[in-house]
């Protein structure tokens, strides 16, 4: 397996991401991807680029340049390797207190992360889920070969649709207790007022129901 990072530059961020990986991984190998300096490329094109390349040539972790490896985190992915072929990872804040440990699906459709900005109790064991979240997510060759590309139809729940489409195709989701800082930054693609993120998060969601509304309506 692999680490992909798309950055859009070069800073102390990176620099500390960079690190954390040398010194709690040092035998994986990173693939750095600068992302278009006029930003007119959200990161999962980006990634699907590299999907879609002849480079594309064994499992790939996605991981933000926010993002911080802890102790012995590789060890624990290979004990829980073949748990699910979509994963995700226990994603904390850098106060400890929980960003993501898998996503679930509200009734009206929402996604939402049911552990966020919680206490870090008892999350220790492999868990299916309805979606896992982007950063952190081992995204496997076979499951990618199958689905071939992301619905950018989306743009707040491209990695929740891929979840859907993976599960679709005959493959199983779930995050493993596998620990990584996420700082969660600005985003650097895109800066968005609140008015626009929640327009856009409106219209996204609007259209995530509209495709999967036969499979949500199984759990009715």
């Amino acid at each position: 397996m692999k680490v992909l990072i798309v950055y859009l530059k070069e800073d102390e961020k990176l620099k500390k991401c960079l690190d954390s990986l040398k010194e709690f991984s040092p035998n994986i190998q990173i693939i750095l991807k600068q992302a278009d300096p006029t930003k007119t490329k959200v990161s999962e094109e980006l990634y699907q680029e590299y999907f879609n390349s002849d480079e594309f040539d064994d499992d790939v972790m996605i991981w933000h340049p926010d993002m911080l490896a802890t102790k012995n985190w590789t060890e624990n992915l290979m004990i829980y390797y073949e748990h699910f072929d979509v994963l995700g990872s226990k994603i904390i804040y850098p106060n400890g207190l929980v960003n993501h440990y898998g996503g679930a699906i509200l009734a009206n459709g929402i996604g939402c992360h049911p552990h966020q900005f919680s206490f870090n109790i008892g999350l220790n064991s492999p868990l299916e889920t309805a979606f896992v979240t982007g950063p952190g997510m081992v995204v496997k060759k076979k499951v990618w070969d199958k689905i071939k590309s992301y619905d950018f139809q989306f743009q707040q729940y491209i990695d929740v649709d891929f979840c859907f489409q993976a599960r679709e195709n005959g493959f199983s989701v779930g995050v493993i207790p596998v620990t990584l800082i996420h700082s969660e930054g600005e985003d650097g693609f895109k800066i968005r007022t609140p008015e626009v993120q929640a327009q856009m998060l409106k219209d996204n969601h609007d259209r995530f129901v509209a495709k999967w509304m036969h499979k949500l309506g199984e759990f009715k």
